[in-house]
């Protein structure tokens, strides 16, 4: 079986401000020239097809679009799940007619059998060359139902485990001993990425650029997928690797760059092929970018330097530049840089002051942030901390505090967002 594997596409994405209608229109037109090139049987996108629950009418209509235009090329099977990011009612509405179409859609779990995740896959002449498993992002309230009668095991990973057993068993059973690989996917946050050192679990989600871990559901070990699964397509680490060195479990990474810690690294899909029992083939094909994108970091005066140089080397793509400067009192970064972007062929979209961590909580004040991107929400959720223990800066005590109630902080912010229909975190 020949498929294409990507994820995260967030099409509706506006960082910055950034009008991305064209660079998501190239790229879809880019992946369908990919599909027909490659002779690809299936594509597989592995959640976080749209960045909001509730997105905008243009990306609903290049989603259905693209979804159309491969309807008279030989990629006779589409699996689509649902990220943390979807609205998985959403992508579910038109499951009946996205059937008809023989696209399998599995916007979110809830309370469906194990059974209903499970497909043959067929190439353009009938045969079946495989089987799909499709598992969306899980929240926790829909693992609870494999949680194991042993009650001290770990949440995580006994639920995910016993979801993963039960949905390989489904699948083995459609496959009926015939020699077809089977494919399964997943929306999650797996442990020991490839590129990450060697002791790293995967606890410091932001420093890899990664997804935020939420409420109980940590870091997944690659041992959750049974042995069995010929290939497991993940979603939502935005780079591409592998889980455990396990050629079988990877992520594809965004298409697109979604943040400017990301801009360095190239962005890929992966093309597979896949035989039962065997290691799969994984080419990767760097994606093409519509804009360029840079951040630029240091004192204010550097930061003129370099913007100046830039003005004299126009880039070949449009260039959107972010800015982060060291804080110095009484000096405007808006004044500074007034005369320099006048003319200039690149726009700045996003400015961020880089503060020393000993910066004390009492300086926490609205004055003082030259935009509303300067703080995650979890600098926000630290820095209130600190104010209320009186703590001018970190310690050992602030720091188990924050261990303690950071994953409650993120559960609420995720369940507001999901509630409001706006960005997560």
């Amino acid at each position: 079986m020949r498929f294409i594997h990507t994820a995260d596409w967030h099409l509706g994405n506006s960082m910055h401000d950034i009008d991305r209608t064209e660079e998501t229109n190239a790229f879809l037109k880019w992946l369908k020239e990919r599909i027909v090139e490659f002779g690809a049987q299936c594509l597989v996108v592995s959640g976080d097809i749209f960045d909001t629950t509730n997105p905008p009418v243009e990306a609903r209509r290049q989603y259905f679009r693209f979804l159309a235009s491969l309807l008279n090329t030989n990629c006779k099977n589409i699996v689509l799940v649902g990220g943390n990011h979807d609205s998985g009612a959403l992508l579910d509405a038109p499951r009946d007619l996205l059937d008809a179409l023989n696209i399998q859609m599995v916007g979110s779990l809830g309370e469906r059998p194990v059974e209903e995740l499970v497909k043959e896959l067929a190439d353009a002449s009938g045969n079946v060359v495989g089987i799909s498993a499709a598992v969306p992002y899980v929240r926790e309230t829909e693992l609870r139902r494999f949680k194991p009668e042993s009650g001290d095991a770990d949440f995580a990973q006994s639920t995910y485990s016993g979801m993963y057993n039960a949905v390989y068993e489904a699948a083995e059973k459609l496959r009926a001993g015939r020699d077809i690989p089977i494919m399964a996917t997943g929306h999650l946050y797996a442990s020991r990425l490839e590129g990450r050192p060697e002791n790293d679990e995967g606890k410091d989600a932001k420093e890899h650029g990664m997804r935020d871990i939420v409420g109980n559901l940590g870091t997944i070990p690659v041992s959750v997928f049974p042995e069995g699964f010929d290939y497991v397509a993940l979603g939502h680490i935005h780079y591409t690797t592998m889980v455990a060195r396990n050629p079988k479990v990877r992520y594809s990474g965004s298409p697109f760059v979604l943040g400017f810690d990301e801009a360095s690294i190239p962005h890929h899909i992966l093309a597979v092929d896949l035989q039962k029992g065997a290691e799969p083939v994984v080419q990767k094909i760097e994606t093409p970018q519509y804009f360029k994108f840079l951040r630029v970091s240091g004192s204010v005066g550097d930061i003129v330097m370099q913007l100046n140089q830039l003005k004299n080397a126009p880039a070949e793509k449009p260039l959107k530049v972010e800015v982060v400067y060291d804080y110095t009192p009484g000096v405007s970064i808006n004044e500074a840089l007034e005369s320099v972007l006048e003319g200039a062929p690149f726009e700045v979209v996003s400015k961020k002051v880089k503060r020393a961590d000993i910066l004390a909580a009492d300086v926490f004040s609205d004055d003082t942030l030259e935009s509303v991107d300067v703080l995650t929400d979890e600098e926000v959720f630290k820095r209130l901390v600190m104010s209320k223990m009186g703590a001018p800066e970190m310690d050992e005590n602030i720091q188990k505090t924050l261990e303690a109630y950071l994953p409650l902080f993120k559960q609420v912010v995720e369940e507001v967002n999901n509630e409001m229909g706006g960005e997560e975190a």
